[in-house]
């Protein structure tokens, strides 16, 4: 049987061999998670980098599709009048804006925004221009009266728009 002191030396030299061993093990264990969640981080990043630039190519596609004179081209066909092609317009953007909505979580809000204001600013001048024509008239008439405003009006803000949507890509990705 052992003594009581040479239990006590043996425990003494026991502590003495296994605290460091426990210290390098707990480092290891923690600078191993540290690791893995680095690595999860960077992967869910690389991931998310070519989702988010493909949402940056499809609301430019979506600012491309709504311009003025991209809208009348798809939207004008012959024999409408021009109450009948402003709804057209109106559901055309109504359309486009939801198939795309969801892209705005990979934007910044302000960017965002701006597409959103772009988008107010064509359905404004859609209305206002079809209150200068009458309802019966020929489409037509309507679709020059929005391109003579919307070339310098609207196609600011969507122009605007397209240049916040550059800057995002150059300064959270290419700087």
């Amino acid at each position: 049987m052992i003594s009581f002191e040479e239990f006590i030396k043996l425990s003494i030299i026991v502590i003495l061999v296994a605290l460091p061993l426990l210290v390098i093990l707990r480092w290891f264990l923690k600078h191993n998670l540290k690791l893995k969640e680095l690595e999860l981080a960077n992967s869910t990043y690389r991931e998310l980098i070519p989702t988010r630039l493909q949402a940056y190519e499809r609301l430019s596609i979506l600012l491309e599709r709504i311009s003025p004179e991209a809208l009348i081209l798809r939207s004008n066909q012959h024999g409408l009048t021009s109450l009948q092609l402003q709804k057209n317009l109106l559901q055309t953007i109504r359309q486009e804006f939801e198939h795309n909505f969801a892209m705005q979580i990979y934007l910044p809000i302000a960017s965002w925004d701006t597409i959103v204001k772009s988008r107010d600013e064509l359905i404004k001048l859609i209305n206002t221009s079809s209150s200068e024509v009458q309802p019966n008239s020929p489409a037509m008439e309507l679709s020059k009266v929005i391109l003579e405003k919307g070339i310098n009006e609207t196609n600011f803000y969507i122009n605007k728009a397209k240049e916040t949507l550059k800057k995002d890509i150059q300064q959270y990705y290419f700087d």
